[in-house]
């Protein structure tokens, strides 16, 4: 009976801090790793004890899965992985030998360490983590796994979440005018937050946001829908005025969110249109057939090579100004639009 209860004891206090993040909704992952951040890691000692990592190779790897913490508390160590499960440029493999040394050292890690494997994928993307790969198998027995897909308008937890954020902003949304959100926002998580933000300095000291302030307030998709047309047709001119019209309503990583969805969508009807009909491709995107009529007419004279290569300019530019690399925001996604 007492070596049962030790045994339980020594099992509780040695239970692995592993987590394992994936999925197209990246609002939602940097949500749960603030949560992680803000439970585990003492504020005195987040320059030391709050550490990211962009898909280490083996030796790296093995080093943070042994590091323990420098200063008093817990370590969160956030391993960025997406080169470890796609066949992307610089994709990372690990032979069984090394998967078995992983596996090893991940049931040892010291008690003050809390890792989180982080995998994201781009919206509008159909890919999916493959399961069947060791390294998920070894994340899946160990460590706590957690998907986080993009949802679609259709989705019953967008609502939800809506009238969750608008709660917490001490916002106040009847079901239909979250319904009419949604419709004119679309269902980045990131943008739908921002607007939220917005409409409550906007109606202040009202809480109950109605339609009309969603009109007068939110940007709504449909105008980057028209920044969109103007870099297909390569009218440089009136896409960078766009751009700034749009950014005195609008955050600019907002507007660049709902761009590389727009492309991405019109890059999948393209390739799409090859082989299936417009009612078909209507149906794969959850879209009504006369949009995707409308797109493929659009499409006609945009070849593929150029979607893709506006769609890594826009990503290129996310990740400029994510970074701090350009001084003045504006310029990165200028060059995006230039290009």
């Amino acid at each position: 009976m007492c070596v049962s209860f030790l045994y339980i004891v020594y099992a509780c206090y040695n239970i692995i801090m592993l987590y394992f993040y994936h999925g197209q909704e990246d609002f939602l992952i940097e949500a749960e790793l603030n949560k992680l951040k803000d439970k585990l890691v003492d504020k005195s000692f987040i320059a030391t004890n709050y550490r990211t990592y962009d898909n280490p190779k083996f030796p790296e790897l093995m080093d943070i899965l042994r590091t323990p913490s420098l200063m008093f508390g817990s370590v969160l160590a956030v391993v960025n992985c997406e080169k470890y499960f796609f066949d992307t440029k610089g994709k990372i493999s690990f032979d069984d030998k090394e998967l078995k040394q992983i596996e090893d050292t991940i049931q040892i890690i010291p008690d003050t360490l809390n890792i989180v494997f982080v995998c994201k994928i781009e919206r509008e993307s159909t890919k999916k983590i493959d399961t069947r790969r060791k390294l998920y198998k070894i994340l899946a027995k160990h460590a706590t796994v957690t998907e986080f897909p993009e949802w679609k308008t259709y989705s019953k937890e967008l609502p939800v979440w809506i009238q969750k954020q608008a709660k917490q902003k001490d916002l106040i949304m009847a079901a239909d005018v979250t319904q009419f959100l949604i419709e004119r926002l679309g269902t980045n998580l990131r943008v739908i937050n921002a607007e939220l933000d917005k409409l409550k300095l906007a109606i202040y000291p009202t809480k109950a946001v109605k339609k009309e302030d969603i009109i007068n307030i939110c940007t709504s998709t449909e105008d980057i829908f028209v920044l969109t047309d103007y870099i297909l047709k390569g009218d440089k001119d009136k896409a960078l005025l766009e751009f700034q019209k749009l950014c005195t309503n609008k955050h600019y990583l907002e507007i660049l969110a709902v761009l590389q969805t727009n492309f991405s969508k019109l890059a999948s009807i393209k390739v799409d249109s090859v082989d299936k009909s417009p009612f078909e491709i209507a149906s794969k995107n959850h879209l009504p057939e006369f949009i995707v009529k409308k797109h493929l007419e659009k499409l006609k004279k945009v070849p593929m090579d150029r979607l893709i290569k506006i769609r890594k300019n826009l990503l290129e530019a996310e990740y400029r100004v994510k970074t701090g690399e350009m001084a003045f925001y504006e310029l990165p996604v200028e060059l995006a639009l230039l290009n």
